[in-house]
Formats: C-alpha cells, structure tokens, sequence
C-alpha cells in the first residue's frame, strides 16, 4: 500500500522505493516484535503456524532480525526527509509497537491500527516536495481501513486471545458485530 501511495503521490521512483522500503522495514519490526512477545501465549497455545513457538525457527535469528530491521528503519525513514521520517517511526511504527506492548489488550486495540492506517498517506506526502499532510479525507479513510483490518485480523483467534486474558475491541463486541463493522 505504502508503494501504491507513493507511486501515485508523483514520488520520483527512488524515493518511492526508500519510501516504501521505510516503511516495510518498520512494519518487520512490528511483526517479528509481536512474535517474540507472543512467544510463550503461542507455545502455550499450541500455534503451529508460528516457528518460533514451534522451535523450527530460533529466537536469536529473529531478535537479529528485528535489530537490522530497526536500524534499517530508521535509516530508510531519515532518507525520507524528517518529516516523513518522524510520521513513519512515531505514528505508524510507533503505534503498531503500542499496540503489541500492552494496548492490544484494552477496549483502545482499534486506536493503532487507525494511527498507523490514517498516518501512512502523511508518510508519502511528507516525503514529497510539497512536504504537505495528506488530505483528511485520505487520513480518515486509512483509519478506517485500520479499524476494519484489526477488527477482521483479530477473528480467528478470539477464543485463544480469550483464554490468554486479551480483552481487545473485537473480544468486547463479539464476534459477529466484529464481522459487520
């Protein structure tokens, strides 16, 4: 999406890539940080989906990863410009990394999804030459996207999240209302 963006923001296609890579660099963190957060609930949950709780992956290959992928970030945002950069690294970054410390578990789960989502076209415009906040209605219909992708994200693992005491939107509303809004 970040690449789809930035090609249609008119970036020059070098920092429509570093763009993109800037933020692709940003959300491995997100993932693999989840992942070794998650570690124990995972095993305990008997995810065979997920290497690392299975041993087929170990953790120091993805703790690595997750530090290459930080600096990685952080470097590639800065190449943005700093605005772009501070918008990639607080807002979307920031907030997916909120999210997996703590907020996943609170009725507030929707809040850095709708962050990051509503913060990633400011990601692209801020690294034009306008260097200009997108547009609210852009903003607004990337939170709601974000809203949308967390409530049908969080779906099939309700009743693990349950069991495992995470009590985030869509374990508070249910599921079918989850699935309709």
């Amino acid at each position: 999406v970040a690449g789809l963006l930035a090609l249609r923001g008119a970036l020059p296609p070098p920092d429509a890539a570093t763009v993109t890579a800037a933020v692709l660099a940003g959300q491995l963190t997100i993932g693999w940080g989840n992942d070794l957060r998650d570690l124990p609930r995972d095993r305990a949950a008997g995810r065979a989906d997920k290497p690392l709780a299975t041993g087929d992956l170990p953790v120091g290959t993805v703790a690595y990863a997750l530090a290459a992928a930080a600096l990685a970030c952080l470097v590639l945002s800065a190449l943005t410009g700093w605005r772009g950069a501070l918008v990639n690294v607080l807002l979307v970054t920031g907030a997916g990394h909120a999210y997996n410390l703590g907020l996943k578990a609170t009725r507030w789960s929707w809040a850095p999804y709708a962050c990051a989502f509503g913060a990633l076209p400011s990601v692209v415009t801020l690294a034009g030459p306008g260097t200009a906040w997108a547009p609210a209605w852009a903003t607004g219909a990337g939170a709601a996207l974000g809203v949308g992708a967390h409530l049908l994200n969080t779906l099939p693992d309700l009743a693990d999240d349950e069991r495992a005491g995470v009590r985030g939107l869509p374990h508070r509303i249910g599921e079918r209302p989850s699935r309709a809004l």
